[in-house]
């Protein structure tokens, strides 16, 4: 490669959020489609018009697209915007508990330490979190509400909206917000909405941006294709009951993406970001029969490709020198490859792996101008290295390209103004040295056919050039099982114009997606691991009510373990439960808090009933409690004691129950005087309990703890508990 010749540089840029809409109402639960949107989405498009010699590309999801299409037809809202227009007054107590527990940062996040009024709020919830959520927002007055409300959805616009009228008048007003100053957040949000998918279109038309897409909700393809091909680089790979094996759910997947993608932008993309980059010889053939050209993966999978073996982050520069790797004729990631296969031939660029991340994950923690000084020169250097690489290596410059990718709105989430200096820091460099050129795929392809070859390619993502994030723990089984089994299902009852067998397997090819498998097993977990749960649950359940059958009792238990399950979490508002020990739906407990498990799963005794939940919540007053086990398993013949502790009092209320083999549930004994009345306990398929507490002594602090124990012949076979001295609260009102 001559040194006078430039370095390509292609930014691929991936958009995506999962369908956030409710299964049963179409919805939205979450609200990150409309905040990405605000602070991301429009303003990463608009950055490059500023820079017409940058080329990018970007990959747009068609669930994300379709989401913002929702969101700009009259009438669509989410939960959390809807909490924002409620005017602060007249928010009931569990909205109230919402505000403050779902509608606050905390004080470290950079979107609360930007905005003083913000920071106040979120220090106060952090102060007062020791009386739980209900106590919480006790303490919030109606005008702070109103101000946490306003400074949710202020602080996620984008930093150049809020430095211009009408929100910059908010933000330095900064507290004391009307109920009409959110009209104007509203508008405001309206327009940037509106003007988003325009924006792409506009910037595809002039030619410096190319569009691509992803299989229409997110699903890992060759995990659709062969559930089986987990184990190509993992061997030891626990693999799901049955064989899930749908190439043709996976080719709908591609070819309902690339028809949305016509649909909105005017033509088919040529290229393709298959969901996580997760690739292999079955998804290429998919690929090639539906028309496309290239698509896209990680440096890994490269060097799996070639060597069977993951390289070292950076493997092409030695770590010593800027010399190339021994290797690097082999794994070479800085051009494109050809695939040639019986069904046509395609492209194929693998991202750096290295350069990718030091965006994604590091240089949020930089200075704006030194982070991106950092990645010119190391661009820099490279180009040095593949000019002075030996030959057979690197090849003419004309064919080299650095492919660096990755997520394009949640990289920005901890970079100084939301990363608006370090792009342009990055572009004006880009621009102004003529030793780089900024290129789309395509562009690159079209000027510089691949002249490598991969024979092979194999079958692994940009996470550690494996499956292992989707499929494999006890969990991710259990979600394919009941995923299977609810296909199987829509796909017998499949028929053309049957609204119902039509609406069923939309539920099929959302339960599809990767999102709901991110969360499962042991590698992700947030405070929200319940709702992804119970929302993947939700659309299985939805392919049942669809057609006419009864939903199977495992869909409405949680697939996730106590112990992989979100931390314990404080009810969020009343419940009113019937006690029958059935589970005709677990709705009634929806808004109920759950216990976490204080028993290691290496202390249980051997033959220990697989206890799903111990929830908990309050009805008028009185103490509601649920125990669940995995799979509806049955509870016959445990003791189950309830341990209530009031700190004004030297006695624990304690109930014991005896679950007869009658599928009863007696009261054994109790220890204390704070009932108020007679224990009421159901036992069938689940235990519900509910305990008549008198007041506590100390209304304030209400009742500080909850622990249930379950007990089979004298041994204790799990123990619950509602952790610290976090308190339960009183009365769930």
């Amino acid at each position: 490669m001559p040194t006078s010749e430039p370095l390509n540089v292609a930014f691929v840029w991936h958009m995506h959020q999962p369908d956030y809409r409710a299964a049963h109402t179409g919805a939205f639960e979450m609200p990150w489609v409309r905040l990405h949107a605000i602070k991301d989405y429009l303003d990463m498009v608009q950055i490059l018009a500023d820079y017409p010699d940058i080329h990018a590309t970007f990959n747009l999801v068609p669930c994300l697209v379709e989401q913002l299409e929702d969101y700009v037809a009259p009438g669509f809202r989410d939960v959390y915007w809807e909490h924002t227009l409620t005017p602060a007054e007249e928010l009931t107590p569990a909205a109230r508990v919402f505000v403050v527990e779902r509608m606050c940062e905390r004080p470290d996040h950079p979107r609360a330490r930007s905005h003083p009024r913000y920071l106040e709020l979120a220090e106060k919830r952090l102060a007062h979190l020791h009386l739980g959520w209900e106590g919480c927002s006790r303490v919030f007055t109606d005008e702070e509400l109103r101000d946490l409300q306003m400074w949710f959805n202020l602080a996620w616009f984008d930093p150049e909206a809020l430095s211009r009228e009408p929100l910059r008048g908010l933000v330095d007003r900064g507290r004391g917000f009307t109920e009409a100053d959110k009209q104007i957040i509203s508008e405001t949000q309206a327009d940037l909405l509106a003007r988003t998918l325009p924006a792409y279109s506009d910037a595809a038309r002039r030619g410096q941006v190319e569009l691509t897409t992803s299989p229409y909700y997110h699903p890992i393809l060759p995990l659709l294709a062969n559930s089986d091909a987990a184990r190509i680089s993992a061997s030891d790979t626990l693999l799901p009951t049955r064989r899930f094996a749908h190439p043709e759910d996976a080719a709908e997947q591609i070819e309902t993406a690339l028809e949305k993608h016509e649909q909105v932008f005017g033509r088919r993309p040529s290229g393709m970001w298959c969901s996580e980059q997760a690739v292999g010889e079955d998804v290429i053939g998919l690929l090639l029969k539906a028309g496309l050209s290239w698509t896209i993966s990680d440096e890994a999978v490269l060097s799996r490709s070639v060597s069977g073996s993951a390289p070292r982050r950076g493997a092409f520069l030695s770590e010593s020198t800027s010399a190339p790797h021994p290797a690097a004729a082999q794994t070479f990631p800085y051009a494109p490859y050809r695939l040639k296969r019986e069904q046509g031939e395609m492209a194929i660029v693998f991202r750096d792996h290295t350069l990718s991340d030091l965006i994604g994950f590091t240089y949020r923690s930089w200075g704006s101008r030194d982070a991106a000084g950092d990645l010119l020169r190391r661009l820099a250097e490279l180009r040095t290295s593949l000019a002075g690489a030996p030959p057979g290596v690197a090849g003419p410059a004309s064919s080299t390209l650095v492919t660096i990718a990755l997520d394009g709105e949640n990289a920005w989430e901890y970079y100084p103004r939301d990363g608006h200096d370090f792009l342009r820091y990055l572009y004006e460099g880009l621009s102004s040295d003529h030793s780089f050129r900024c290129v789309t795929v395509s562009e690159h392809l079209r000027e510089s056919p691949p002249d490598r070859s991969l024979d092979w390619l194999h079958t692994g993502s940009w996470i550690g050039g494996d499956l292992r994030t989707w499929s494999g723990d006890k969990a991710h089984n259990t979600a394919w099982d009941l995923l299977h089994q609810a296909r199987d299902l829509a796909a017998s009852r499949r028929g053309p114009a049957d609204p119902r067998s039509a609406a069923a397997w939309r539920h099929v090819l959302v339960a599809e997606g990767s999102d709901w498998f991110w969360w499962f097993g042991d590698h992700h977990h947030t405070e929200l691991d319940h709702v992804w749960d119970r929302g993947f649950r939700l659309h299985l359940q939805e392919i049942y009510r669809c057609l006419g059958e009864p939903v199977p009792a495992g869909l409405l238990l949680p697939i996730l373990e106590p112990s992989v399950a979100e931390k314990p979490a404080p009810p969020r508002g009343g419940i009113s439960p019937i006690i029958d020990g059935l589970i005709d739906s677990l709705a009634e407990w929806d808004v109920a808090g759950r216990l976490v498990a204080e028993l290691p799963s290496t202390m249980r005794p051997a033959g220990a009933v697989d206890v799903a939940e111990v929830r908990f919540g309050w009805r008028s007053g009185e103490l509601c409690v649920l125990v669940a086990a995995s799979h509806l398993a049955s509870l016959t013949g445990l003791d189950v004691e309830i341990r209530v502790t009031d700190q004004s009092k030297t006695e624990d209320t304690v109930v014991g129950l005896a679950l007869a083999e009658s599928g009863r549930a007696e009261v054994s004994f109790v220890q204390g005087d704070n009932l108020s009345g007679e224990v009421q306990a159901a036992h069938e398929q689940v235990l519900e309990a509910v305990l008549p507490l008198a007041a506590p002594g100390n209304a304030a602090a209400g009742y500080a703890r909850l622990a249930v124990r379950i007990v089979r012949g004298g041994v204790t076979e799990h123990a619950f508990h509602s952790a610290g001295l976090a308190s339960i609260g009183w009365g769930g009102q």
